[in-house]
């Protein structure tokens, strides 16, 4: 028989802290790549894109990170208690 034995809480948590780091990292990498090559060919070599970009990036992985964190509050989505009467 194996030992499936649940995770204890801690390493849950450090499993989230781990998932939300690494995407931050990759996300804000990814646009910061994105604005580098937007400017150099499209906007003279200034440097509002590569900033532009690499906060959508740090957004997308903090909303990521939220949703990991707290799965139940989502936009749009009202919980409501069952009533028994």
């Amino acid at each position: 028989m194996s030992d499936l034995t649940k995770p204890p809480s801690e390493e849950i948590l450090n499993e989230k802290w781990d998932l939300c780091i690494s995407n931050f990292l990759v996300k804000s990498g990814i646009g910061l790549s994105v604005g580098i090559v937007a400017s150099a060919l499209l906007f003279k070599r200034r440097t509002w894109p590569m900033a532009l970009t690499t906060g959508f990036g740090i957004g997308v992985a903090y909303a990521d990170c939220q949703r990991t964190f707290n799965p139940i509050d989502l936009p749009g989505i009202r919980l409501v208690k069952n009533s028994k009467k």
